[in-house]
């Protein structure tokens, strides 16, 4: 559902919108942006729409009582949908972006009414938009549904955020102690204690406690009585963490109206970078969760990414190389814990005979058939990822995932079957399987595969 359509109006751009946005305290919007993810149970469970008892319960308190009924007809005779988690998360960047010449004065009471906030969501939810541009080529076809569906895709995440956050949880306390250490080129506890005041799996279990409190609002949310969603330092009185401790941790994940982010360029209509970094808005010592997603993914991100922005140049580039080796040992590490031992033979970093030379990341072996496995950290840079430019991600999908590494590789396996120097356990394969695991979504975002099968001659 979008504002115009349902005033029959204008659509709105993004100057209108951020002159409307100015009219108001940054403050009032980001608490109210938070207190909805709470009131829409936004985040659990990869929850990126309310219910339908939730959605019918806020229409009539976050629109117009003049609206109402045309809500209420687009809702359930047209079966339009009203509220959606990329909405909040829209406005909230869109208000840490604004730079008014003259800011109101920051009193959350003087924030939008309440029957303001369903036109200001319906406008954010209208300005997530870019027009469909039809590409000829078959192949420059599949990157541009790719480049204009993945902002998209990681609007309404399908993923539970819990998952993330269990899944680098793991990789600190699983994968990277069975590494070699001769294959460990850094000390990553010194590393992001440079960076962060203590030691990593604290900021781990207060990622993890902070979530809990994001989790329990939403559970004992009841509707009779006004949201809190505020995160206070007294409901970690009852531990013994120093409160230095605390206001550390606080600093860490959130910005404040003294601190507010350098947000003002955009690469993109789906471009919550800054919102990653510090999912919490900090007011009155007192912090707000923006998004429920991105507050889980700050373990990861402050590990790999906060820490990456710090390093010399020459470093870099071995500090993602050395992530790039734990997402392929925590992928053979599921192979190993999950799959049948008795239905799968799993060989990994496998090699050709009398020779260092690697065939893939893993091979398994089921009965007649070779799934050979190519794992890919390669995330694709925030500049690529949001442009919505076919050419970029097509570039990126060629670096990354088909030359060299990801289909070039497996391509150059395939070809070399019938070598004489292929293991004794490939000789007899009838059947190869071919697949490229990615860390992030864009291994999952549409018509990325179908651009690989294509490169795959």
């Amino acid at each position: 559902m979008t504002w115009s359509e349902l005033t029959n109006g204008p659509r709105i751009t993004k100057e209108q919108f951020q002159a409307q946005l100015a009219q108001y305290p940054k403050s009032g919007i980001l608490i109210a942006c938070a207190k909805l993810s709470v009131g829409f149970g936004y985040g659990p469970d990869a929850c990126t729409v309310p219910l339908d008892h939730v959605v019918d319960l806020h229409i009539p308190i976050v629109f117009p009582r003049v609206l109402v009924p045309r809500v209420n007809r687009w809702v359930h005779d047209k079966g339009r949908l009203p509220f959606f988690n990329g909405q909040l998360r829209f406005l909230a960047a869109e208000t840490v972006r604004l730079q008014p010449e003259r800011p109101v004065p920051e009193i959350p009471e003087n924030g939008p009414k309440n029957n303001q906030f369903g036109e200001l969501m319906l406008k954010s939810g209208e300005l997530l938009y870019k027009k469909h541009v039809i590409v000829e080529n078959k192949l420059d076809g599949y990157a541009n549904i790719a480049a204009e569906f993945l902002p998209s895709y990681e609007i309404t995440s399908p993923t539970d955020p819990l998952f993330s956050f269990l899944r680098f949880y793991i990789w600190l306390t699983k994968i990277i102690p069975r590494i070699p250490a001769n294959l460990v080129k850094f000390d990553l506890e010194a590393e992001f204690q440079k960076v962060f005041p203590f030691p990593i799996i604290t900021y781990a279990e207060f990622i993890a406690t902070f979530a809990m409190h994001a989790l329990r609002e939403r559970q004992n949310q009841t509707y009779d009585k006004p949201i809190d969603a505020t995160l206070r330092k007294s409901w970690l009185k009852n531990t013994n963490i120093p409160e230095v401790t605390i206001d550390q941790m606080f600093e860490t994940v959130s910005f404040s109206l003294e601190h507010m982010p350098n947000a003002k360029d955009t690469l993109g209509y789906g471009d919550f970078e800054f919102l990653k970094d510090r999912p919490y808005f900090l007011f009155n010592g007192e912090m707000y969760m923006l998004d429920y997603e991105f507050a889980l993914g700050k373990l990861e991100s402050a590990a790999i990414w906060r820490v990456l922005r710090s390093l010399p140049d020459n470093k870099k580039d071995p500090w993602l190389s050395f992530w790039g080796l734990v997402f392929e040992e925590y992928v053979t590490w599921m192979f190993e814990t999950y799959a049948s031992s008795t239905m799968h033979k799993l060989y990994p970093n496998p090699t050709y005979v009398n020779s260092t030379d690697q065939i893939c990341d893993q091979i398994i072996i089921c009965g007649y058939t070779a799934v050979l496995i190519e794992a890919k950290l390669a995330t694709c840079t925030a500049a690529d990822r949001y442009s919505g430019d076919y050419e970029r991600v097509k570039g990126y999908l060629e670096e990354k995932l088909v030359k060299t590494k990801g289909v070039g590789q497996l391509l150059n396996a395939v070809r070399r079957f019938g070598d004489a120097d292929v293991p004794e356990y490939l000789k007899g394969i009838k059947r190869i399987i071919p697949v490229i695991i990615t860390r992030d979504d864009f291994g999952g975002c549409w018509c990325v595969n179908a651009y690989l099968n294509k490169r795959f001659v």
